[in-house]
């Protein structure tokens, strides 16, 4: 089957596209999350004011139908490296970013879509670099496109990542079962325990409705301030693009926010997205007063069992990170990372850093991790 292939570089044309995209994003296994959505490629160009453009590639096929594009963002990107506290600088300039792990199309359209979009990539000398944050490894949309034409992929994360997940199941019991009794007894007895501790009229509250967004966002701004996500990285929840993106989301089933609530005051949240057939536990946090409760991975028990429960046969996706919440609640664990595909130049030759100094890191991290265990023993 011949494929065409052209770019929309404004938002105009990634509105008048809009539904012939989202066709593809909604379909089983088509994107690896929210973030490849056309209502949310919008929201980035929207919410930013840094010069951030569309830059979506789109394939269709010899009837003219979508058969998959490419979710890019053209922005300027400073690549930096932390060395002993301080932030060397390796690449400032054009960039794309690719949001989520890869090209949006079904399986049978997928390779066709990678090749294409490549050759899109490779035959425009204006893309020196394009960076894929949220990548699975490997990953194949960095291979098709470092396959010849001068490109090549540079690792960008210094030690391995994990993505952790939980398989598709038929109901929360046949999860539960899945597990030994010690495991499943602590899990369901640590709920009763957590809101005993709490008191008052404490309880786990779901928003998914449209309507709901607006309240849903004033509480988790309210929340959201007390803990320690904040200091890191500030949000506001109740921005006016961000409220009518998560009111858009909800419309169609593909925001799911549960918060923990005591008499009217939020405690702990658990954020996420739902599409193609996975839910994302996006964000998770507490309030720092009543963090010795644990009422944070209680949140998490509950809003998955839920999730089980309402939408069997979908994936549970926790995203990359060694947290102990996830490791204890997954059933499946998946090399991911982080990674740069660079056309060599003078420009790029920065990255050719990563290498030498991710295997000083990844050995001097090994050394250590083996003088803990001697201490230990």
């Amino acid at each position: 089957m011949s494929y065409v292939c052209s770019t929309l570089h404004t938002l105009e044309a990634l509105r008048g596209l809009r539904d012939e995209l989202a066709r593809v994003a909604e379909q089983p296994g088509a994107a690896s999350g929210i973030v490849q959505h056309p209502d949310w490629i919008e929201y980035e160009v929207v919410s930013r004011h840094d010069g951030t453009v569309p830059h979506v590639i789109v394939a269709r096929d010899a009837q003219g139908r979508v058969a998959g594009y490419a979710p890019l963002l053209a922005i300027d990107h400073t690549a930096r490296l932390d060395l002993a506290g301080r932030r060397l600088q390796l690449y400032r300039g054009a960039a794309l970013r690719m949001l989520g792990a890869g090209v949006v199309a079904n399986e049978g359209d997928r390779s066709a879509v990678e090749l294409l979009v490549s050759r899109q990539i490779a035959h425009d000398p204006g893309i020196r670099v394009v960076r894929i944050q949220e990548a699975d490894l490997p990953n194949r949309f960095a291979a098709s496109l470092s396959h010849g034409d001068g490109f090549r992929i540079v690792v960008a994360h210094l030690l391995d990542q994990v993505h952790w997940s939980i398989d598709p199941q038929p109901s929360s019991e046949a999860w539960l079962a899945a597990m030994d009794k010690k495991k499943r007894a602590d899990l369901v007895q640590r709920v009763g325990r957590a809101y005993r501790k709490l008191g008052g009229d404490a309880a786990l509250r779901v928003f998914d409705r449209a309507e709901d967004m607006a309240e849903y966002c004033r509480l988790m701004n309210e929340l959201y301030a007390r803990t320690w996500h904040h200091a890191d990285l500030p949000i506001d929840w109740e921005a006016p693009e961000r409220v009518a993106l998560f009111q858009r989301l909800a419309e169609t089933g593909q925001l799911i926010g549960h918060v923990v609530i005591r008499d009217g005051r939020p405690l702990a949240y658990v954020h996420g997205y739902r599409i193609a057939g996975t839910y994302l536990v996006d964000d998770l946090g507490y309030d720092e007063e009543v963090a010795k409760i644990g009422i944070g991975s209680v949140a998490v028990f509950q809003a998955v069992r839920g999730l089980l429960d309402r939408f069997p046969g979908e994936r549970i996706s926790f995203g990359y990170g060694d947290n102990q919440y996830k490791r204890l609640l997954s059933t499946r664990a998946e090399p991911c990372g982080s990674l740069y595909v660079v056309r060599a130049t003078r420009a790029t030759a920065g990255f050719h850093m990563y290498a030498p100094l991710r295997w000083l890191y990844r050995g001097l991290h090994r050394v250590r991790s083996d003088m803990q265990a001697r201490r230990q023993g």
